[in-house]
């Protein structure tokens, strides 16, 4: 009769001695301090970090540190226990995953439909996002057809 072979037990986590820091790229260059299995995915590769009890019992939450972000480690002190802390880094053309809204206080669809805009004074996201929330304003944005002849904003402002 063949013996079974051993179970190899999945090795416990330890954490660093001190204070440690480092830049989130992706899991494999993650340091040998960071459990890998806290690699995941928040819109994009991420990295889900004990967020409270390092050891994992109840109630289990994590902090999430993406792509760019800086990750702490800091070593336990008389007043606070050992925890993660999580800098999020400036988005650059590598690490971003979500655009930005294009933000106005004028409504995009009434400036479009007195005039006050043109449909080719959008971006492509600001068109992206009124042919999404006024799917009757699609063929406007996209093909320009049936936009109302543009206004001189002196002709709406009075000078005098």
């Amino acid at each position: 009769m063949a013996e079974a072979a051993p179970a190899t037990e999945t090795p416990v986590w330890e954490p660093p001695a001190g204070d440690q820091e480092f830049e989130f790229k992706d899991i494999q260059s993650a340091p040998a301090w960071i459990d890998k299995n806290w690699a995941s995915y928040d819109r994009g590769p991420a990295l889900a970090l004990p967020a409270g009890d390092l050891f994992g019992t109840g109630p289990y939450h994590t902090k999430i540190a993406r792509v760019g972000d800086t990750v702490f480690f800091k070593a336990a002190t008389a007043s606070k226990p050992a925890h993660f802390e999580v800098i999020e880094g400036e988005p650059s053309p590598e690490n971003s995953t979500i655009k930005i809204p294009q933000v106005t206080n004028a409504s995009l669809e009434d400036m479009l439909k007195t005039g006050t805009m043109t449909p080719d004074e959008l971006g492509p996201d600001a068109k992206a996002q009124v042919a999404g929330r006024s799917p009757g304003m699609a063929k406007l944005v996209e093909e320009g057809k049936g936009a109302p002849e543009p206004i001189a904003v002196t002709d709406l402002v009075k000078t005098s």
